[in-house]
């Protein structure tokens, strides 16, 4: 018999309505078939500056794999119109991911503060203009 006491019950569920509202977010994002993300953007993973600009002139999200070879280090993300996002801090020597949206016509700036290395992906509709480019 399976012991679930009430905070394991809190987290599986927890779990679920996250779940739930990524799936959510994700179709409202995309939208129709025609507007799927299928444009993809590698870059990295060798930075030669502090800093990466994503842009596309439709919806877009950015994903980044990185790994931090200093303690500490700091991952500063910053979009157009709706400000800076809260500092990521990267533990040495551990991988560390992150995905993150914006609308149309935005840019989002990465900064890195630290030895922090990895590649970033933007997934845009394929009709979209994008690139990600070091600043």
């Amino acid at each position: 018999m399976v012991d679930l006491n009430r905070s394991d019950v809190t987290l599986v569920g927890a779990a679920v309505i996250i779940i739930v509202f990524a799936i959510v977010l994700t179709a409202t994002v995309q939208g129709s078939y025609d507007k799927s993300f299928s444009q993809i953007i590698t870059v990295g993973p060798v930075w030669t500056s502090n800093s990466w600009i994503c842009t596309s002139n439709e919806n877009f999200i950015v994903h980044g794999v990185l790994i931090s070879y200093d303690d500490p280090s700091r991952l500063i993300i910053s979009i157009s119109g709706v400000g800076t996002q809260p500092d990521f801090e990267l533990f040495p020597f551990e991988m560390h991911s992150f995905s993150i949206g914006a609308t149309a016509d935005s840019s989002m700036t990465i900064t890195r503060d630290g030895n922090i290395s990895g590649l970033l992906t933007l997934q845009t509709p394929q009709s979209a203009t994008a690139e990600c480019v070091e600043i």
